[in-house]
């Protein structure tokens, strides 16, 4: 899973499993926003796999909370062991433990569950930075494209068979609308300067950016993940 598939409570756990050393950390959207620690803040693949452990561990320990669920209030438990005997307060209390026994995790399926956590999280990068590669760029503008699509039928009399038939009535449409390449530069006032200066477009800047970082994802992501 990635991190959008863990709860804000499940994230923290992570971060304090992560960072012994940690105050405080504020989250927007799951990501950190704030982070109050001596210690450098771990990267997304290191706290999706703290979260996959987190979780786990949480299912394992979860006999607990069936068990307080079924146990007798503490009157309940005085009451029985003053009209019963101890012993019968100890075979009562064995049932509830015997019906949830206790259970620790297992290595194999926590490293399993690592694993998952980080594919997951890359896969969902990966695929996000294909579309974002996939986007026109803003330097170069967006070519129309049409499509020939059906858009109903007509009868239309076949000569040779003597017969009525249905004619598919066809329609050219605009599939990818044409969008203008923005200019290549723009001038500013900069300072206390009354000559503008010329610099290149922000948007075509910021383009370049978020493809360059998009790239660096895709070139980064293990073949295993760009195979699934």
């Amino acid at each position: 899973m990635s991190l959008s598939n863990y709860t804000g409570k499940e994230i923290i756990k992570a971060l304090h499993l992560l960072v012994p050393d940690l105050k405080g950390a504020v989250l927007q959207d799951k990501t950190i926003s704030v982070w109050d620690a001596t210690s450098a803040q771990p990267t997304d693949e290191q706290i999706v796999q703290a979260c996959a452990e987190v979780r786990y561990d949480t299912e394992v320990k979860s006999y607990q909370q069936q068990r307080i669920l079924e146990y007798p209030t503490i009157g309940e438990q005085l009451d029985s062991i003053y009209h019963g005997t101890l012993t019968s307060w100890k075979n009562d209390v064995k049932a509830i433990k015997d019906k949830y026994p206790k259970a620790t995790m297992d290595a194999t399926e926590l490293q399993t569950r690592k694993d998952q956590a980080l594919f997951d999280l890359r896969k969902e990068k990966y695929d996000k930075a294909v579309a974002r590669l996939a986007q026109y760029q803003v330097a170069v503008g967006q070519t129309e494209v049409k499509e020939t699509k059906v858009i109903g039928t007509k009868p239309v009399f076949n000569e040779s068979t003597e017969q009525w038939e249905n004619q598919n009535v066809t329609e050219e449409q605009v599939t990818t609308p044409a969008i203008a390449a923005v200019p290549a530069t723009v001038d500013v006032i900069q300072g206390d300067d009354t000559t503008p200066t010329t610099i290149e477009n922000p948007l075509i800047t910021k383009d370049n950016q978020e493809r360059a970082a998009a790239q660096a994802v895709v070139d980064a992501t293990p073949q295993a993940v760009k195979d699934a």
